[in-house]
Order: C-alpha cells, then structure tokens, then sequence
C-alpha cells in the first residue's frame, strides 16, 4: 500500500505540474508568472528554462561532478552518493540528499520517485556528445515533465562549458574562474606541444588494473590527456578495438615489452610499489630502470580518469610534470592547491599534498 500510494502521489504531481498555466516548452510547463527564456542546448534543440534557477541535478555521474564544481548549493539530488571516504570533499548536507541514479544510458537506473520529491527546475546533462544523445534528452524531458539540456564539454571544452553553465545558472563569475583555470592548462599544453619535435614526443602506457596491464589506450576518452600534453599511447589498435571504459584493454608482457613505453602510469591499487623489484616482470622496462614510472594521484577521483571528466584538468597538469618537467611552465604542488579550491571547495594541506604526490612526482 505504501508502494502503491508513492506511486499515485509521482502521477499527481506529474499531472498537477502539467495543467498549471504560464510559459511552457514541449513537455515543459511553468506557474504563471515565471519568466523564461528560450535556450539551444548543444544538441540543437530548443527549450523553455526558468531566468532564475535555484533547484538542479545531473543526467548522471559525471554531469554531477561538473556541477559541483560549480553550484553546490543548487543540488537538490544525486545521481551517485559520494562514499565515506571521498565525503569530505563534497558539502555536508550531501549525505542527505536523494540519490536518483543515472538518467539514460547503459547503466540507467533513475529513481523516479526520488527525482520528483527533489521539485528541481531543470535536469542537465553534460559530457562528450553521444549518438542519439538528443533523443535521450527529449525523452527525460518528455517522461519528467522538467526542462532538460545538454552542454557539451571537454578537455578542449571546459572554458565554454563552464561559462554557458554559468549563465544558465546565474553563476557568471564562478564559472568565470574555473573556465580560466582551464584555458591555462590548454595554454600549457599547446606551449609544450609548439616546442616538441618528433624525437621528443614521449610514449606512455597507461595501465588501470591491479597487474598494471589493463591498459587505456589511444582512441578511449580515459586516456585523452595523453595526446592533450603532446604525448603518444604506447598502446594503438584499431578503432573497433578500442575498450572505451575504465577496465581499459588487456596486455600481456610480451606487449609491452614490445612498446617499450618512455613513460609508465598506474592507477592506485596497481603494481607501483613491487615495479622495480628484481622478481618483478616489470623490472627490465626502460622506463622502470630509468625511474620514469608514477602511481596516478586519486582522491576523491583518479586525477586521470575514472572517471574521465573535470578531474582530467588537473590530470593533464601533473601529467605534464613529470613526462615534460623541463617544458613545464607551473608548480604542481601549487597547481593542484589551488584546483581543490576552485573546483572542490577544499583546502589541501600541505601533508596532503605530499600524500598526492608520493608515489606521483618526478624522482
């Protein structure tokens, strides 16, 4: 009965929210009163928004990483809870929220019945552009009845991301400042790639799994920092090859042996610690020998990738000070200080710092 009473309560709310009066788009209605405007969202479609948001929440994770980063306090939904030990980077009255799953795709899992308790004004998605993408969000909009968009973004993205989330939101001058952060790190980037020959582009195996020989490979968006910095994937396969998720593809030693990466990266919880052990099969890599192997910082996500999202701004920093030291124009210890303030509303210690980067500067 209680099952069956959620449920009638979602479709009243649902009808009630339709047969109100005032500015409406497809699907999308408002009180009377409520000033809106017409926005084209990056698909191309066109949608009636509120001028004064104040209620949000993300399509799913990744969309929800990027809005944290900008508006917090607008969040009143969470397609993924943060776990215990990532909690201190994000707000306290998170852990109170209703957690609504992922809106579409794959892994789609949205808690419909949480979602209308939230009363958000809008649903935005935001990410790499997907096939059929369009329909996704028509079909969100349609079956909640609430204004939902799409903004592109990107590693080359993010400064334009940023600044169309900041005036949907009414956030200019925050967005302001995380868009700038990210054209430095473009700038950094394409200065270091303006002085590299051929000869001085350096190769990178990208390993993510417990072994170290899961790899992301060139073509996945995990490893898209690797070309962004002016570097190579040791790792090429065809297209239709390419593992385009986090558990990356599968080597064998006699790969990478074949590779010879100048560079070695691993993700936490791979094989850093035993690398250049005598009995470790790891040990004769040019790399390992010449000490140019790094553990990938993480906290409260992978700096590279996993997931591949904003989190890869700074990944693409650290990642250029220690394949490109000399070329670097910045300090990572300042630069990832002043990323957790930007965009995690948190102050690094310098012990955490230290902690980050253990395993993950240059030696």
């Amino acid at each position: 009965m209680k099952r069956l009473y959620s449920l009638l309560l979602i479709l009243v709310m649902i009808v009630t929210s339709m047969s109100l009066t005032g500015c409406s788009g497809s699907d999308v209605t408002y009180p009377e009163g409520v000033e809106t405007y017409t926005y084209t969202d990056d698909y191309g479609r066109e949608v009636e928004l509120r001028k004064d948001i104040s209620k949000i929440v993300a399509s799913g994770p990744n969309a929800q990483m990027i809005l944290v980063t900008l508006a917090p306090e607008m969040m009143v939904g969470l397609a993924e809870a943060p776990s215990m030990a990532k909690a201190k980077y994000f707000p306290d009255y998170y852990i109170d929220l209703p957690t609504l799953g992922q809106f579409y795709g794959k892994k789609m899992s949205l808690n419909l019945e949480n979602l209308m308790q939230t009363d958000t004004e809008i649903i935005i998605d935001v990410g790499e552009i997907q096939e059929e993408g369009n329909e996704d969000m028509d079909t969100i909009q349609k079956e909640t009845g609430i204004a939902t968009i799409y903004v592109e973004a990107s590693l080359e993205t993010y400064p334009e991301a940023y600044r169309k989330l900041g005036k949907i939101l009414g956030k200019e001058k925050e967005a302001e400042e995380l868009a700038k952060y990210c054209e430095e790190t473009i700038a950094r980037a394409e200065k270091i790639k303006g002085k590299l020959s051929n000869k001085d582009v350096k190769s990178i195996l990208f390993g993510v799994s417990s072994t170290g020989l899961n790899c992301n490979i060139e073509g996945s968006v995990q490893a898209a920092v690797i070309p962004f910095i002016g570097a190579k994937n040791a790792v090429q396969v065809d297209d239709e090859e390419v593992n385009g998720r986090d558990g990356g593809n599968p080597l064998d030693f006699e790969q990478v042996y074949n590779v010879d990466p100048d560079v070695i990266i691993v993700a936490q919880g791979g094989p850093f610690d035993t690398m250049s052990n005598k009995d470790s099969q790891w040990c004769e890599l040019r790399a390992v020998k010449e000490g140019k192997y790094y553990e990938i910082p993480c906290d409260p996500y992978s700096w590279m990738s996993a997931p591949p999202c904003v989190n890869q701004v700074l990944g693409a920093r650290w990642l250029m000070s220690v394949v490109y030291p000399d070329l670097y124009d910045g300090d990572i210890y300042k630069d990832a200080k002043e990323y957790y303030k930007l965009f995690w509303h948190y102050d690094l210690s310098d012990n955490e710092v230290d902690k980050f980067l253990k395993n993950s500067a240059g030696r």
